[in-house]
């Protein structure tokens, strides 16, 4: 499997269009950076953040110098640091964070998740509307979004969010729905399945900082990991192979503590069952 970075360098070299502003905000900025850049189009910014396009924040993600002297650094500032920032101070953090998380930055996601502990959901709609536009061209979190709220289809009865929380509470799953509310890397074995999978680990990066999808997938963890029954007992030996699969992926991928006591609970990071 190609890395992130791989995945990202060919998407910068082939598809994305590096402008004059960028080749002058670059050669000034990486010389040296004192605050973390975010996309150009962000409204609301603290006076002096530096904006680039997305050729500008993909190149930089891909700068192994500016990445380790600089952006990580600070951001293991941020998650060291106890000062109480004001909301516009974390509201443009917020902004680049959520660009370098998507584009595989751990420490970045670190923050985020710190961030939201310590500051509150506030400006998730404005994450939201990042994940879900600064790569339409290659991401489509829509089909998720429209599916685990019922489908926009009335002819077909797609579980939404709720019915699939109750199932889980009840201690049976009755109708289909771990394909995607637990995507996966894509597959040939099952359509539907291949569908609502992920292309690769850029994908799933992107996925995973969708606030709402986030919130929901963390939810139906905490609910099996809650519930009176058993996994087995809920799911089918199918369902929880889909499941490990989903969890391995984004325990690999981010640092969500949660995914971690999946599986810790049912030792999926000790041995590998034959389900």
């Amino acid at each position: 499997m190609k890395s992130i970075q791989e995945i990202n360098r060919v998407y910068l070299e082939k598809h994305l269009e590096k402008t004059p502003h960028d080749v002058e905000l670059l050669d000034a900025y990486t010389k040296e950076p004192k605050c973390l850049p975010v996309h150009e189009s962000t409204e609301d910014l603290a006076e002096g953040t530096p904006v680039l396009t997305n050729y500008g924040l993909m190149a930089l993600s891909l700068d192994d110098d500016y990445m380790q002297g600089f952006y990580v650094p600070k951001c293991e500032e941020l998650l060291n640091s106890n000062r109480h920032l004001d909301p516009l101070t974390v509201r443009t953090l917020r902004a680049s964070l959520i660009e370098f998380a998507m584009l595989g930055c751990i420490e970045a996601q670190q923050v985020i998740d710190k961030f939201l502990l310590e500051y509150g959901k506030g400006d998730n709609e404005m994450l939201a509307n990042i994940v879900l536009n600064r790569w339409p061209e290659r991401h489509n979190l829509h089909r998720f979004l429209a599916i685990q709220s019922g489908g926009t289809d009335p002819n077909v009865d797609h579980t939404s969010f709720h019915r699939a929380m109750t199932e889980i509470r009840s201690g049976s799953k009755r109708t289909r729905w771990v394909n995607y509310f637990f995507p996966q890397m894509k597959t040939d074995r099952d359509l539907p399945t291949f569908y609502y999978s992920l292309r690769d680990e850029t994908e799933a990066l992107i996925y995973i900082n969708h606030p709402m999808l986030r919130k929901r997938l963390l939810k139906m963890c905490e609910a099996i990991l809650q519930s009176d029954h058993s996994i087995f007992e809920i799911f089918s030996r199918f369902d929880i192979k889909m499941i490990r699969s989903c969890i391995d992926l984004f325990s690999r991928i981010s640092t969500v503590s949660m995914f971690e006591q999946m599986r810790d609970e049912y030792g999926w990071k000790y041995y590998d069952d034959k389900f």
